[in-house]
């Protein structure tokens, strides 16, 4: 079968399309340079555009994201303190600690994500 066939049964053959030399196609068929994506121009040909900035919904998508990376590895740190806690077994220090994670926490839950997603104020965890 040929690539042309596989992609016309997948969908992926496009309507419209323009011939492009061997030359065209090295320079186009890699990877884009750094910061740039393959688009067309008003004829069809190819050329690399800018790559496009992100929505507010991706970027408060990626703040959401981070908040829960962020709540696991807190979770992950306050583990063993919780288990010592909940058995009676729990030193101060390891009670402090586990306080400044769990304000730590806090901190992480209510920061806002949606004013402005580019730039949250997350808060700074605390000593291990």
């Amino acid at each position: 079968m040929s690539n042309k066939q596989a992609y016309i049964e997948a969908g992926m053959w496009p309507e419209t399309g323009v011939k492009v030399s061997a030359d065209v196609y090295y320079i186009y068929g890699g990877t884009p340079p750094e910061g740039k994506v393959l688009s067309a121009d008003k004829k069809g040909n190819p050329v690399w555009t800018d790559v496009p900035k992100p929505t507010k919904e991706e970027l408060i998508q990626a703040a959401e994201y981070e908040r829960q990376r962020l709540l696991k590895l807190a979770d992950a740190t306050m583990l063993d303190w919780r288990t010592e806690l909940m058995l009676g077994e729990i030193s101060d220090a390891n009670r402090v600690k586990l306080s400044a994670w769990m304000t730590y926490k806090n901190e992480v839950k209510s920061a806002d994500v949606t004013t402005d997603p580019e730039h949250v104020n997350w808060p700074a965890p605390p000593e291990a």
